[in-house]
């Protein structure tokens, strides 16, 4: 059986981490921001079997290439309703209310738990706080964690737009991200992969 192997694609104006999950020519993909244009020629040069496309939240920077992308797999789309009201909030708070004509993609809500990917678990953990859908995705076999804007190398994902919570983001971590093994890698929608127990030692914001 194949081990799962991770590219990442820093994408758009934002710098947004857009993931690539291969096992053989099987393929997910974790967010896409804006301008998948490498990601996208990366799957079509490798002949890539692109099986599901997962949203950590909808903030644009992560959803804005997810539409062309989604036309040249035909792959679905899994994420969590409850962010999409940020459908209709300015981009300037945080939302894509300006860009609808890239959002035509309909999405699969998707349920906290267990799923199998590439034979393998994915838990899929709920981390709101960044936004009130904001999810988390942990891969066991590979001691991975794919969390969005809810945690970075040293710092933590912003709360200050429409549905964000401090409270709430620092309670998610703490009960979904910390207790993961110590050595889990956490994947981050912006800049470098930290572990947990890095951030459990460093981290200022969950000291």
């Amino acid at each position: 059986m194949n081990d799962i192997a991770i590219e990442t694609f820093v994408l758009g104006p934002l710098e947004t981490n857009c993931y690539l999950l291969t096992c053989g020519k099987d393929a997910i993909v974790i967010d896409c921001g804006l301008d998948p244009l490498p990601l996208m020629q990366a799957i079509v040069d490798r002949n890539l079997n692109v099986q599901a496309i997962y949203l950590t939240h909808m903030h644009f920077d992560h959803i804005g290439g997810v539409s062309a992308l989604q036309k040249i797999t035909k792959a679905p789309i899994y994420g969590n309703l409850e962010d999409q009201y940020l459908n209709d909030i300015p981009f300037k708070h945080g939302g894509s209310l300006e860009f609808k004509e890239l959002l035509d993609f309909e999405m699969t809500d998707l349920k906290t738990g267990r799923q199998m990917l590439f034979e393998k678990p994915m838990m899929i953990l709920e981390t709101p706080g960044h936004t009130p859908g904001s999810l988390s995705f942990f891969f066991p076999s590979i001691s991975s964690v794919f969390v969005g804007d809810l945690i970075f190398m040293i710092s933590a994902g912003r709360t200050d737009f429409p549905g964000g919570d401090h409270d709430t983001l620092i309670n998610s971590v703490k009960k979904r991200i910390f207790i993961l093994p110590d050595e889990t890698q956490i994947f981050s929608g912006h800049g470098p992969m930290t572990t947990v127990i890095h951030e459990k030692k460093n981290n200022p914001i969950f000291g």
